[in-house]
Order: structure tokens, then sequence, then C-alpha cells
């Protein structure tokens, strides 16, 4: 019991210290590790952290962060997401909340192609704020809608967070992208719901105004064709077995390089800005998984996933008891933490506790990116809420966050649906 508590208060203890300590994530992980491998065990296990940096980034599944990176920085250079969202426009005004619609399908397909949550919310933000406002749309329901549409990303496949996860759990990244499709569509239809009921309420002053006749709307979706052409080529190639994932990225970033030069956007600094913006991001991934890793690595030798694993066990509650609390932690995680960062500083410690306990290591993955989601739009971190304040030109966060809340809520029943019904994520792969 003396070790188990030790184990508990240091697992604590780390979290608070990297939380509190202001510095970059990947450095307190890293420097934490260190000294716990150096304090507490034999100085031969020191040496381990020799191998960690080398064996954590040769791995040939990773290689598809910097491609499907490169393949959402040129999409955005090119103005490929103003496309999206003029074709999707017409067929999305006919919906009960018009524009409104748009703004989440079109995060969600730009999602799909960038696999960037920010870069949608920001993207669709700068083009539909203020044409929304003019149009008297409710100033909430802007904001809310494009924050949390841009949060669709993190699930919808080619998710980045889906290769962090399967790299570090040794999980199957092609599954995992087939186990997102269905919780995603379900975000997709609940947020669309939502935004159809509330409107009745708030009607925009002329809603026939944004209705095209069928020629036109289908006239302005031929726009749609090489996103969704993209979309096909990259999820297709892996659900086929035609491309593992790091080749399926390959096939995203020529594609977005052919796109780009059917469109005559193709140009030398587009591609430069695109490579740098990838390598940027990259390498701080790259970072914070040395830091998760050695971190990791410590814990796993002090026995303290298994002790915390213990403890759990003798309370003797029900799996899914568990779950709540586990998501009721990322939840408050979430409101201190920006969401990458909070997944690299959980994982060393979760993920064991979550294994030992029985869950299946596919759906906690897809329940991941749902977390990280959520922290997207939970005050006062929530990234997203930033980005569209930022953009809408607001002098303060209320009617952003008011906007906000609503999508958060209709994602924490997201959450407890997954919980009850894990095979809601697992049929899907299990069928295929």
């Amino acid at each position: 019991m003396e070790l188990t508590f030790f184990s508990l208060t240091l697992a604590l203890v780390v979290l608070t210290v990297v939380l509190i300590s202001g510095i970059w994530i990947a450095i307190g992980l890293a420097g934490l590790g260190l000294a716990l491998l150096y304090f507490f065990l034999p100085v031969s296990l020191f040496r381990i952290v020799e191998t960690i940096q080398y064996e954590v980034v040769n791995d040939f599944v990773l290689a598809a962060i910097p491609l499907f990176i490169f393949m959402g920085s040129l999409l955005l250079k090119g103005n490929i997401a103003t496309k999206i969202y003029q074709g999707l426009a017409p067929l999305m005004s006919r919906l009960p909340g018009g524009l409104l619609q748009t703004n989440i399908t079109s995060c969600a397909i730009f999602g799909a192609c960038s696999g960037s949550s920010l870069a949608g919310a920001a993207t669709m933000g700068t083009l539909a704020v203020n044409e929304l406002r003019d149009r008297g749309y409710d100033r909430r329901l802007v904001y809310g809608s494009l924050a949390a549409g841009g949060t669709l990303a993190t699930m919808i496949p080619p998710s980045i967070l889906f290769i962090l996860y399967g790299s570090f759990a040794g999980q199957s990244i092609s599954t995992l992208f087939i186990a997102g499709l269905v919780p995603a569509l379900i975000l997709v239809l609940a947020f669309m719901a939502y935004v159809a009921l509330l409107s009745l309420r708030y009607p925009p002053a002329d809603p026939e105004r944004d209705k095209l006749p069928w020629g036109q709307t289908l006239a302005a979706m031929k726009s749609l064709v090489a996103p969704l052409a993209l979309i096909t080529a990259v999820l297709g190639s892996i659900y086929t077995g035609f491309a593992t994932p790091t080749e399926s990225a390959a096939v995203g970033a020529m594609g977005a390089l052919l796109i780009l030069a059917l469109e005559r956007r193709l140009s030398l600094p587009t591609i430069h800005e695109a490579a740098v913006m990838s390598i940027r991001t990259t390498c701080m991934i790259a970072l914070m998984m040395i830091g998760a890793h050695i971190i990791s690595t410590a814990l796993s030798f002090m026995m303290v996933p298994q002790q915390i694993s213990q403890l759990i066990l003798a309370l003797e509650m029900e799996p899914w008891h568990i779950a709540l609390i586990v998501g009721l932690l990322f939840i408050v995680l979430g409101c201190l933490i920006e969401g990458t960062s909070m997944f690299f500083l959980t994982f060393p410690i979760i993920y064991p506790l979550m294994m030992s306990l029985g869950f299946d290591p596919i759906w906690f993955g897809v329940m991941m990116a749902l977390f990280i989601e959520m922290s997207l739009i939970t005050p006062p971190v929530g990234l997203n809420l930033f980005i569209i304040n930022q953009v809408a030109g607001e002098n303060g966060m209320s009617r952003t966050i008011r906007g906000s809340l609503p999508f958060f809520f209709i994602m924490v029943l997201v959450m407890c649906l997954l919980i009850a019904f894990p095979e809601i994520v697992l049929f899907l792969p299990n069928l295929l």
C-alpha cells in the first residue's frame, strides 16, 4: 500500500510540476524523466536515454506526419479552403441553419484534407465570420459553429493524433483511421442537428437570400471535386490495402501538388512556405515524443502505472465508472493545457492504466481524439476559441465561449455514448 501511495503521489507530482512550470512540455517531460532515472534507479539504466532519442523517431510510420502536414499546408497556402466553402454553401443553405451548416461541413472536409484543427478554424473563420454577421446570423452561433467545426480534424482521418497514438501504443494506424469514421460522423450530424434546431429560434434576417437555383448549386459544387478526389485517394489507398498510411501520406502530398498545379496556384514560394510549416510542426512533435518516451521509461521501471492500476482495481469499480472518471480528468486538463501537450503528458500514465483494466486500445485511441477535440473549445485555454475570437475582432471572449459551450456539451454526450456503447467505435474495424 505504501508503494502504491508513493506511485500515485509521484504521478500527480509529475503532472503538476510540468503544468505549473511554464516551460515547454517536451523539456519538462524529458527533464523530469531524466531526474527520475538518475535519482531513483540504478545508474546503468540511465544509459538507456542514449538510445531513446533515436529509437523514438526511427519509425517508418512517423514519416506520415510531415507528409500529411505538408499536404494540408499546400492546400492552406493554395486557398483550396475557399473553394470548399463556396462549393458547399449553395447546398447547405437549403438546410435549416443555412450557412451555419456550411461552417461545420466545410471544416469537416477541410479537416480530412489537412488534418489540422487549428488551420481549419482559422481558415474557415476568416472566410465566414464577416460574411455571416453581415447577413444577420446570430454571432454566438457563428462563432460556436466555426470553433466546434474546426475540432473535427482531430477525429476525421487522416488525423495526426491517430498516427501519434498508433506509434506510441503499437496499434494499426489504418484501424484507428477506420475506427474514427463513425464517431466523427456522429459529431458532424449532432452539430448540424443542434444548429438546425437553434436556427429556428434565431433565424437570419433573410433566410432565402443564400438559396440558389439547383442549376447554380450543382455548378458551384464542381469546386468540391478536387478536394473530395484527394480525400478518396488518401483514404481509399489505405482501406483497399494499396498503400500503408505512410505511403498514402505521400499520395496525399503529391495529390495536393497536382491540385495546385491544375489550379495554377503552384509556385516555389508556396512550396517553400508549406515545407517550412511542416518542418517546424514535425520538429515540435518529435521533441514532445522524445520527452514523453523518456518519462514513460522512467515511470515504467519504477512500476508507477502498474501500482496505480492495482490501486484502481482494489476499488472494485465498474469499468464504465473508471472510463467516466478518466473522461472527467481529461475535461479538467483540457481547460488547463493544449490538447497535443495533454496527450504527451498523460499517455505514459493513463494508457497503461486503461489497458490493465481491459479497455480496447483502438476504442481508447478514438476517446483520446475526442478528449483533445473537447480541449480545443474549453476555456480558458481553448485554442479554437482564441482563433475565432481573433478572427472576429471581438473585444471580449464571452460571446465566443457562450456560442461554443453547447457544442462542448454535445461532445460530452457523445463521450458518454461511446463509453456506454463501445461497439459504435469497434464495429466498423471488426467488420473490415
